[in-house]
């Protein structure tokens, strides 16, 4: 069977949010039933999480000892965690697999077919679930163009659903993914102008601008099982002012 190489090869990512245990415990559950402990480390990051999600993150910890967690007990949203777990302290494994808290492993093989796909296509810098997204927001090409990441590769344009032209991004969907340590150094990322959302695309157009490749797989995965459960998420769906 393929390992993993221990702590040194693998960081698993995990977000969670709110009163959301049920959410918590599945993906809890299903990662310890489907992944040898000995072949990953945890980083939980909990956002103003209940405190049953506190305590059960706590047990999961004294049981396996391979998990950090990041508590922060008033919501900072996803990308300020997300930097927060990335970076303190850096994180030292080969590649990074993220995981929103609807997310979630299904078969025992998961781990293993990844790192097969891996060895196969060293190149590919980002695995996932692929999707394409239309865009005609103005703001969003400022951001593009004014990121520290952008290369001047022109933005992709074409017809969306409703035959008007639009800005085209192909990406992985942000609930499941898994990347090279390195690149996500590379680009700084997550940006530091996100906050909530838009950051699955982004990644996506930062990943292209920069000549990376990305690749098909969530195979033993479920991805984004459950609805948007933050009540503030739609009020700051958007992405932020350009600064001047």
């Amino acid at each position: 069977m393929l390992s993993c190489g221990g702590f040194g090869s693998l960081t698993i990512c995990v977000l969670c949010y709110g009163d959301n245990l049920q959410l918590a415990e599945r993906f809890l559950q299903a990662l310890y039933k489907n992944t040898d402990p000995a072949a990953f480390r945890l980083r939980a990051g909990l956002n103003e999480v209940c405190s049953t999600t506190s305590s059960l993150f706590s047990e999961y910890q004294r049981i396996h000892g391979n998990i950090d967690i990041f508590f922060e007990p008033k919501n900072i949203f996803k990308s300020p965690m997300m930097r927060r777990m990335f970076s303190n302290p850096s994180i030292s494994t080969d590649w990074i697999v993220w995981f929103d808290d609807d997310s979630y492993p299904t078969r025992s093989d998961w781990l293993q077919r990844l790192m097969l796909q891996i060895q196969r296509a060293p190149h590919v810098a980002q695995w996932g679930e692929g999707h394409i997204l239309w865009n005609r927001d103005t703001n969003t090409r400022m951001f593009i163009e004014t990121a520290q990441w952008y290369c001047g590769k022109p933005i992709r344009n074409g017809l969306d659903s409703e035959r008007v032209e639009s800005m085209e991004f192909a990406f992985m969907t942000g609930g499941f993914w898994a990347i090279k340590t390195e690149v996500l150094r590379a680009l700084n990322w997550p940006d530091p102008r996100l906050i909530q959302a838009n950051d699955d695309f982004l990644l996506g157009e930062a990943l292209r601008q920069n000549g990376y490749e990305c690749g098909q797989f969530s195979r033993g995965v479920h991805v984004n099982t459950h609805a948007r459960r933050n009540a503030q998420a739609w009020e700051i769906n958007h992405l932020p002012p350009i600064a001047t």
